[in-house]
This record gives C-alpha cells, sequence and structure tokens, in this order.
C-alpha cells in the first residue's frame, strides 16, 4: 500500500508539474500574440509618455507667450484708439508708458498664473 501511495504523490506531482508548465506556455503564447497586436510595445509606451510631456510643456509655454503678449497688445491698441481721436499729433511717451504698462500687467498675470499652477 505504501508502494501505491509513493506512485499515486509522485503520479501527482508530475500532472501538478505539467498543468504549471501548460498554463506558462500559454500564457507566453497570449503574451507573444498581444505582442505582435501592439499591446506590450515597450518603446511606444516610453515615446506615448515622452510626447504627453513634451505636448504639456508645449502648452503651457504658448499659453506664457499669450498671458504676455496680449496685455501689450491692447495697450497699444488703445494708444492707437486715442490717437485717432483724442490726439492731434503722435505722443511717443504716451505709447511707451502704456508699453510699459501692458507689460507689467502681463508679467503680474503670469507671476499669478504660475503661483495657482503648483
Amino acid at each position: 500500500m505504501s508502494e501505491n501511495k509513493k506512485n499515486f504523490n509522485i503520479n501527482e506531482k508530475n500532472t501538478d508539474k505539467k498543468n504549471i508548465d501548460e498554463e506558462e506556455k500559454r500564457k507566453e503564447r497570449i503574451y507573444e500574440i498581444e505582442k505582435k497586436l501592439g499591446r506590450h510595445n515597450e518603446n511606444e509606451k516610453k515615446n506615448r509618455k515622452r510626447n504627453n510631456k513634451l505636448i504639456k510643456y508645449f502648452a503651457l509655454a504658448t499659453n506664457m507667450v499669450y498671458t504676455l503678449s496680449v496685455p501689450v497688445l491692447l495697450m497699444l491698441g488703445f494708444y492707437m484708439l486715442l490717437k485717432k481721436f483724442l490726439f492731434k499729433t503722435d505722443q511717443p511717451i504716451v505709447l511707451v508708458i502704456f508699453l510699459v504698462i501692458g507689460a507689467v500687467s502681463g508679467y503680474w498675470s503670469l507671476i499669478k498664473q504660475i503661483n495657482n499652477i503648483k
């Protein structure tokens, strides 16, 4: 009887080992198929992550350019309106003052925006 138990245990271990081997082979085959389909492409994941960072920083930089330039352009437009309807001649000192005010307000807006990003 003890020999039967030993044989049974050995057969049971072999069966378990075969099942594990078959399961590993099945998983490897599935992985290879998915890799061919492009689901496990590590390089593409890295590229996608890098591109997402690049797009994020590009959008942030573009936003900063708009934040700095729009107040200056608004002040320039305001000067042009005043020149057309109020001033008889060109007033370069007023233009310089308006441009400086536009630049300062643009930088102030940018500083507030950067402090809110955190």
